[in-house]
């Protein structure tokens, strides 16, 4: 009788220390790779301002040089590997394509003196933008019908501005591209709703590691230097869970971001036959936007 003591002490023992140990970690979920395809559709709002250095005469600090006005599409998709019901590791993409309308300034080539804002404009030039991203997902359940997670990762982020495509273009315009690597921080909650329905609120915060600015004067490459920029994204998918444990989600969002000065790059310049130094100069991005996802 002693020995049958022992073997179902033992075997209450195992069975605790199992237990806590699942608790912890989570049990391994039923479909560990999960797959989203999708698309959306969002406004752009580019806007770049006068600094307190005097580069512009005529300008005092804050004011606003030019603004891009896009309307884009895009294809999205990712991958996300659960290695349990708490962690999990996923990769995203998104290509999105549209045209944008240009207003801004006028400069005086003699004197360098800067018109006013909304002079010039240019419409219809051709924008190209990706952005890919991996990251490390934690879920911490509160109860049956709420979780919240945390996550960090990493992103890359490069927009092409294609206005020599354009059919308004004639020689003096220029092509440019920007690209931005950045770190990225989340939370965000998991609401279990009646009728399979969900709702996972989110909010992140990114922060730009390196970013490089390229413009193409009278077919030269000019790069400058960016650093200092963050950036911020809020979305509120609402889902729907089907039969086969799909789901469709439809989701309002935002992305922000605000980039310091550049630094400056010398270069020689054709048009005024002397040596240039370019910058870009401080910008804020605005997008808003709708996407329509399915993930199995």
């Amino acid at each position: 009788m002693t020995n049958n003591i022992k073997s179902s002490l033992a075997a209450l023992t195992l069975v605790t220390v199992t237990s806590v140990y699942a608790s912890d970690t989570g049990t391994q979920p039923v479909r560990p790779v999960e797959f989203t395809v999708g698309t959306e559709f969002y406004n752009e709002n580019y806007r770049e301002y006068s600094s307190d250095d005097n580069s512009f005469r005529g300008l005092s600090n804050g004011e606003r040089l030019m603004q891009q006005k896009s309307n884009l599409w895009s294809l999205t998709g990712g991958v996300k590997y659960h290695f349990n019901n708490r962690h999990s590791a996923k990769f995203e993409g998104r290509y999105s394509r549209g045209k944008s309308d240009y207003t801004g300034r006028l400069m005086d080539p003699t004197t360098g003196t800067i018109g006013s804002f909304g002079e010039y404009k240019f419409t219809n030039s051709p924008r190209r933008v990706y952005d890919l991203r991996a990251s490390y997902e934690y879920t911490h359940p509160i109860n049956e019908r709420l979780s919240i997670t945390a996550g960090a990762g990493l992103g890359h982020r490069v927009l092409r501005d294609l206005n020599t495509r354009a059919s308004e273009a004639t020689e003096g315009h220029r092509d440019r591209k920007q690209q931005t690597t950045y770190a990225q921080i989340s939370t965000g909650m998991n609401i279990a709703l009646p009728a399979q329905f969900e709702i996972t609120p989110r909010i992140s915060y990114n922060h730009m590691l390196r970013g490089r600015q390229y413009s193409y004067p009278s077919g030269q490459s000019v790069e400058m230097k960016q650093s200092g920029g963050q950036g911020i994204e809020i979305e509120v998918p609402v889902s729907k869970k089907l039969a086969n444990r799909s789901k469709v989600s439809v989701t309002p969002f935002y992305r922000g971001w605000r980039v310091k000065r550049s630094d400056d790059a010398i270069h020689y310049s054709s048009i005024y036959n002397a040596y240039l130094a370019s910058y870009e100069p401080k910008n804020y991005t605005h997008e808003a936007g709708m996407k329509l996802q399915y993930s199995f």
